[in-house]
């Protein structure tokens, strides 16, 4: 009788589980310095202020990768004015774990998530690989996260493209 319970074992092991494998993780931070302001034609002042900055990035892995450098323009809705003229905006990447770096792995679109409750800051999706996202590193005031009423950011990042410049591999 005990015999089914050593033979079972091994197939109970685990059971219920969410297999870690699809988690995503961070795979490393994409550091971005803001360039010059992109007109972008036919925008209506009357609507949110938007902006599109140049941008050039680099991207650190976390584990034993090479780092790279990437061109980028980014896409913002400014709700208490443009962003600064100088400034760098931090960004976790995060991948399905096991995810392999390759050169390039972060060239693509990515568009903030319209899933996201409102007063909350979007992740970025990549478009051509969706397991792909960045999640900005901003400083939050402190309490802010205990506010019956969260504050309103000062802009959000509604798009983001990177392209390749040069990987040390």
């Amino acid at each position: 009788m005990r015999w089914w319970i050593v033979a079972a074992l091994p197939f109970c092991i685990g059971a219920g589980e969410v297999p870690n494998s699809t988690l995503p993780v961070e795979i490393g931070v994409l550091s971005c310095t803001l360039g010059q302001r992109i007109d972008t034609p036919g925008s209506d002042p009357s609507l949110a202020a938007s902006e599109a900055r140049e941008m050039l990035c680099s991207f650190k892995p976390g584990q034993n990768g090479p780092e790279e450098a990437y061109a980028g323009v980014l896409k913002s809705i400014n709700a208490a004015g443009p962003l600064p003229d100088k400034g760098t905006m931090l960004w976790m990447v995060r991948a399905p774990r096991g995810t392999q770096l390759a050169p390039g792995l972060l060239q693509q679109s990515y568009a903030a998530d319209n899933a996201t409750p409102a007063g909350q800051t979007p992740p970025l999706v990549g478009e051509r690989n969706g397991e792909i996202t960045l999640l900005t590193m901003a400083e939050k005031k402190e309490g802010s996260a205990s506010k019956e009423k969260p504050e309103t950011p000062r802009s959000i990042v509604t798009a983001v493209e990177l392209k390749l410049k040069t990987s040390a591999s």
